[in-house]
């Protein structure tokens, strides 16, 4: 049986998902990041619900509807994006989601938002300033090359949209003692 996981974003909650399900009692064939293939116990019974409780305990959550499905898939893709810098997109990003996701952008574009409530480029704007301030918190960059290893042009286009997302600069930012930063997985 295949099952499709929201919220699986890094190796670490490949191993928390196997566990969850290994403890129902499931067989796990093989895992990815969105997805795991199980087999189920011939000698006790697993319906959906009782591995969706199993998961949701570590905020996971199984995938229904094709909307969910292709919401997940573009949020892998950005967050690969974001973890593989620095950004150098040869297209925009509609085109690059498009091409790896083997469908065009105006019905990837509408899923994503039927299933989150929010744009493709509201999201990747809210995780590239997530993405911001990792950076800003290790001290090893500066503003700019920052603006650089995410994809800006220029530093006062990250600088805006940093404002925007936070209400506060990026230098307002790099002051505080407590740098307040949400999990990729608890954006949307």
């Amino acid at each position: 049986m295949e099952l499709l996981v929201r919220n699986m974003i890094c190796s670490r909650c490949l191993k928390v998902v196997k566990e969850n399900l290994e403890s129902l009692g499931l067989e796990v064939k093989e895992i990815e990041l969105g997805r795991v293939l199980v087999n189920l116990p011939k000698t006790k019974h697993i319906d959906l619900q009782s591995i969706e409780e199993a998961l949701v305990k570590d905020n996971f959550h199984l995938i229904y509807s094709e909307d969910e499905i292709i919401s997940e898939k573009i949020k892998h893709e950005i967050l690969y994006l974001l973890q593989n810098l620095p950004l150098t997109l040869n297209q925009n990003l509609s085109e690059y989601l498009s091409k790896k996701l083997n469908k065009n952008y105006y019905s990837l574009s509408k899923s994503f938002s039927r299933s989150e409530g929010i744009t493709i480029e509201k999201y990747f704007v809210l995780m590239r300033v997530e993405k911001a301030k990792e950076l800003i918190e290790y001290g090893e960059l500066n503003f700019s090359e920052i603006a650089y290893e995410l994809g800006y042009g220029n530093i006062s286009h990250l600088s805006g949209q940093f404002k925007q997302v936070t209400g506060m600069s990026m230098s307002d930012y790099k002051k505080l003692e407590l740098k307040p930063r949400t999990p990729f997985d608890k954006i949307l």
